[in-house]
């Protein structure tokens, strides 16, 4: 009974420290104060760096997913150029248009100056 008491005895002196804000002194870490401060500065630099490369590798999967859309438009806009590139289709379209302009008869005259 007499060991529940120190027990006890021991978690309530253990609160009233933290409650007061003298667990450190009592602990006799006040030799150490300036290895505790560097190791807190030390692990606060790590959650800033993780929190940024967590937000940079978010931008990096967005990205990656905007480039495969562009990817996509690119090929589809390929395909359009390439069907364009045939004079038929250019002289189709230009009579639905209602447009004079046809294939050249004779070639082009260079004009001298």
């Amino acid at each position: 009974m007499a060991s529940m008491k120190r027990i006890w005895e021991a978690v309530r002196n253990g609160a009233n420290a933290i409650v007061h804000g003298e667990l450190l002194l009592r602990l006799r870490v006040d030799r150490y104060f300036m290895h505790i401060l560097y190791t807190f500065l030390l692990m606060w630099l790590v959650i800033l760096l993780d929190m940024r490369v967590e937000k940079t590798m978010a931008k990096v999967e967005k990205n990656k997913e905007t480039l495969s859309e562009m990817k996509i438009y690119h090929a589809q806009k390929t395909v359009q150029m390439v069907s364009l590139n045939r004079i038929s289709t250019v002289q189709s379209m230009l009579e639905e248009k209602g447009s004079d302009v046809t294939l050249p008869e004779k070639p082009a005259i260079k004009i001298k100056k």
